[in-house]
């Protein structure tokens, strides 16, 4: 009879042991959330702020280009100065 229980009471355990494992590594169902709406005083704020910053992206964007062109043009110069620079090596082995 102590042999039959204390067979049981290691099988609850190792059960219970096991619903818990399992029930710890079940992800959790996410929270739905509800959005408030903003104010509009808040909305038309955040417009202008939206706008403001739109423009100042556009203007970087501008000027991100040029810099663009500038740098590619030093690029191009680079490259003729190098290729002119094979040619005198070639030259100057030749004479």
């Amino acid at each position: 009879m102590m042999q039959t229980l204390r067979v049981f009471i290691i099988s609850l355990a190792m059960l219970a042991s096991a619903v818990l494992g399992v029930a710890q590594t079940a992800e959790p169902t996410p929270a739905t959330l509800h959005a408030v709406p903003p104010a509009p005083a808040e909305d038309a704020k955040q417009q202008a702020e939206m706008a403001e910053n739109i423009k100042q992206l556009q203007e970087l964007k501008v000027q991100n280009d040029e810099i663009l062109k500038q740098q590619q043009a030093a690029l191009e110069a680079l490259d003729e100065m190098q290729k002119e620079a094979e040619q005198l090596r070639i030259y100057s082995k030749r004479g």
